[in-house]
Order: C-alpha cells, then sequence, then structure tokens
C-alpha cells in the first residue's frame, strides 16, 4: 500500500505543486485588488446595480464590507478551476487512466488487490484537495496581513431633509487614514469558506472516480465529468436567473457550495450557522453549514463507493 502511495503521489505531485501555486498566488492578488477600493466607494458603485442583487448569494450590504468581499475570493472561477483540475485529472485516473495507459493489467499482476489499488487513489487525491484548500486559505491570510486599507474621514456636513444633498461646514480635505488589513478582517472567519470547497471538491473527485470506474478511455472520462459540471453550473445560473426556475438549485451541487453565504452566517448568526436548514428563495432549498457539507460530502463518498463496487466487479479490459 505504501508503495501504491508514493506511485500516486510521483504522478500528481506535479499538478499538484502547480496548483498550490496558482491557488497561493491568485489568493494574494485578489485580495490585495480588495484594498484599492475603499468602503465608501464600493458602496456608491455597488448601489447602481441593486437590480443584480439576486444574482448574489448574499445581500450587497455584506458585500460592502472587507470581510464580504473577501470572503466572494473564495468563489471565484479562478478558485473553482485549480481545484476543479486537480480532482478531475486524478479522480479520472483512477481506473479508465490507468485502463488507458496500459499500467492497469501490469499493477494488478502483482500481489495487490484492487481495493488498495482504489482507495490509494482516494487517499492521495482527497490529501491534494486538502492541501489545495489550505493553500487558498493561507494566500488570504498572507495578503491580509501584509496590506493596508484607506479610511476616508469627511468633513462635518449638514444634511438637507428629504434630498440627498449635503452642506458642507467645513472647507477642510477629508482626512485619509491608513489602516492595516487585519484589523478589518479576521481570518479565522473563513474557515467555512475553506471547509465547504474541500467538500466540493470532494464531490467532484467521487464523481470523476465512480465515472472512471465505468470506462476505459480516460478523454471519454474527463469530457463526462466535465460536462456534468458545467451542465451544474447551468442549472443555477438559470435557477437564480428567473423565480420561477429556483426550483431547480435543488438539483445543482453549486447550491451546497455557498462560501460567501456560509461567512455571512458564521459571521451574523453563529447560531444558525449549526442548523441543517436554512432560509432560502421561494421553491429551493437552502442548506445551512451543516447541510452543505453533509450533502456534498455524502454524495462524494456514495461516488466513490460506488465506483469502489463497480470497479471490484467488471471485467478489465485488455490494453490496446
Amino acid at each position: 500500500m505504501n508503495g501504491l502511495l508514493l506511485r500516486y503521489w510521483l504522478q500528481g505531485r506535479t499538478i499538484l505543486l502547480a496548483c498550490g501555486l496558482a491557488i497561493f498566488g491568485f489568493m494574494m492578488l485578489r485580495v490585495w485588488t480588495i484594498t484599492l477600493l475603499g468602503s465608501e466607494e464600493f458602496r456608491e458603485i455597488i448601489k447602481h446595480f441593486k437590480d443584480f442583487e439576486k444574482f448574489s448569494p448574499v445581500p450587497f450590504s455584506q458585500l460592502i464590507t472587507y470581510t464580504g468581499r473577501v470572503a466572494r475570493t473564495f468563489n471565484e472561477p479562478i478558485v473553482l478551476f485549480v481545484i476543479l483540475t486537480w480532482t478531475i485529472s486524478r479522480g479520472t485516473d483512477v481506473v479508465a487512466g490507468q485502463i488507458n495507459r496500459g499500467t492497469m493489467e501490469m499493477l494488478l499482476g502483482n500481489p495487490v488487490s484492487r481495493s488498495n489499488v482504489y482507495w490509494g487513489h482516494f487517499l492521495v487525491t482527497t490529501s491534494g484537495t486538502l492541501f489545495l484548500s489550505f493553500c487558498a486559505w493561507l494566500g488570504m491570510v498572507v495578503s491580509v496581513n501584509l496590506n493596508s486599507v484607506e479610511e476616508i474621514i469627511q468633513p462635518a456636513s449638514l444634511s438637507i431633509p428629504f434630498t440627498t444633498f449635503k452642506i458642507p461646514l467645513s472647507t477642510a480635505e477629508p482626512t485619509i487614514l491608513h489602516k492595516p488589513m487585519v484589523d478589518y478582517v479576521h481570518v479565522w472567519d473563513f474557515l467555512p469558506a475553506i471547509t465547504v470547497i474541500f467538500a466540493m471538491g470532494f464531490f467532484v473527485a467521487g464523481f470523476a472516480a465512480m465515472v472512471s470506474s465505468f470506462d476505459r478511455y480516460r478523454w471519454r472520462t474527463v469530457g463526462i465529468v466535465i460536462g456534468f459540471v458545467i451542465f451544474q453550473q447551468s442549472l443555477r445560473i438559470l435557477a437564480i436567473s428567473k423565480p420561477e426556475y429556483n426550483f431547480l438549485l435543488n438539483f445543482t451541487f453549486f447550491n451546497p457550495f455557498d462560501p460567501e453565504g456560509l461567512v455571512n452566517v458564521w459571521t451574523e448568526d453563529p447560531e444558525q450557522f449549526w442548523q441543517f436548514w436554512q432560509y432560502g428563495l421561494e421553491g429551493s432549498i437552502r442548506l445551512s453549514a451543516l447541510g452543505c457539507h453533509s450533502i456534498l460530502l455524502g454524495l462524494g463518498l456514495f461516488c466513490y463507493l460506488l465506483g469502489h463496487w463497480v470497479f471490484c466487479k467488471r471485467d478489465l479490459p485488455a490494453p490496446l
């Protein structure tokens, strides 16, 4: 078993280290860009897009805060791309990849069981997913501690009732203060985002391993899994676009994958965080932290178990 783990680690180390470096660097850069725009400036910009609030998993009032904007970085397409690159590349290699390369027959010719082959892949893939999740959090932590933000204090003014106009009471320029970002952002508030990223990656890796256990061609397995992910994302976009399609959120794994929402609940209402259900859009199921993690991890484990059963029972084709 140790030999298998070493073999799988050597096979995946290049892509794992590349993905880890990419997600760490992106999180550092993305958090730095947040410091370029203060909360008040961002408020002025976002108030013109109130009609698009329905596309946001959290209220715009939460996105105005530094915590809300940092939480949004965990749902950026590049973060998803990095996690999916690792999980799909390794999950599809469990069975179909090794049959496609012609190494499965030679591997099983040794005194090693199919279970060891399958679950050895599982351990390496799962450990890599956990490592990438930690890299995302670490990149955020480093950037938060290195950067500072501007706080603009406007001179005193008098508001005119029933209007948005203000009469300045002083001719002084606004005072600009530079404060460490860590004063506004508590890095431990983002642990729910990290755990749900891991849970999402665990599910996709399990689904890829399950599809791989049925197939013999890795290229076809990769295509099926990528098509499934795109279809699931399309369902989510359609569901949040029009209220009458909200029920489609119940059929996509991107519904429980909600890092911004979990961070918001964790910081605003910790008691509700540990509940299974949470209020949601009409016609949809909105899960709280326990529900989100349970659904993703449970489905991922089910896929792994089904894939293991198929792999152990099927007749493996001869290599081409």
